[in-house]
Order: C-alpha cells, then structure tokens, then sequence
C-alpha cells in the first residue's frame, strides 16, 4: 500500500483494511465534531448502533491501576479521556443541577478538559458506580442531569 502524507488517513486506511469499523467510525466522528460538522440523520440511521451501546471501552469494570492512577472512588460522573479503548485520563465532575450557572459552568469545564486531553482522545462522561463505569455519554452531548441517581 502507497505510504500516505497524512496520519489521519493511515488511520483510516489501516483499520479499514484490518476491518475495525468501530475505530472508523469513532475516528470519522471525532473528525466531524473537531471542525463542528454534523452527520446527517438519514447517515446516522445507516448505523448499526443506538444509544444503549454506546460502549467505549473493552470493559466497564475498572482495574485497579485505573483506580489508584486516575483515583476514581466517588460514585458519580467522571469526565475520561480514552485513547485505544483504555482510559488515559479521568477527572470528577464537580458540578450538580443546583449549582448556579449550572450549563455555563459544564461548557466551560468540559472545554477546559477537551483541549488538556486534546483530539487524540476521545472524550465521554462516565457515571462510575462500585468499579465499573454503568453509564456513558459522549462529551458533546453531556447532561449528567439525565441519571436520577446522580
């Protein structure tokens, strides 16, 4: 296969020819919300996929190196940075609905922690629950105000 300039494109390309079709689609929608571009519904409902398996990592249940490295003990929403289905960064989330400026103040974190992770990771709110992540929800689309339990 001719060497390609780009990076992201050997990306593309690698796991298209390795058939790992949920790194392409990860990777082309993290391409999509870095410029803000939207995929159609009509495309998205293309997709095999729905809200109930939005499963970002090889398992919920956290190891304890990710426990210990990432201290995450607090039953509640984390914010995580994953990069080949592992966890590279968490960080709790500190807010509630009954804080004042309680979406001013999600928009501001959760950019702050965007850009300190970068676009090499993707970016999910995890609700963490005895060890295991029970929830997630993509960063672009994060309403911690969802869970009754949180």
């Amino acid at each position: 296969m001719k060497q390609l300039d780009n990076p992201f494109k050997e990306s593309l390309m690698q796991a298209l020819d390795e058939e790992r079709l949920d790194d392409l689609v990860l990777m082309l929608a993290n391409r999509l919300r870095s410029r803000q571009l939207f995929v159609s519904k009509h495309a998205r409902a293309a997709l095999p996929v729905n809200k109930d398996l939005c499963q970002p990592l090889c398992t919920n249940r956290l190891t304890k190196a990710e426990i210990d490295t990432f201290d995450i003990r607090d039953i509640g929403w984390h914010i995580i940075a994953v990069q080949d289905c592992r966890v590279v960064g968490a960080e709790r989330f500190p807010y509630t609905v009954n804080d004042a400026d309680y979406r001013d103040r999600i928009e501001d974190y959760v950019g702050s922690l965007n850009r300190y992770y970068g676009d090499e990771s993707d970016m999910f709110g995890a609700f963490h629950l005895n060890g295991m992540f029970v929830d997630f929800q993509h960063l672009h689309e994060f309403r911690p105000e969802c869970r009754d339990d949180a």
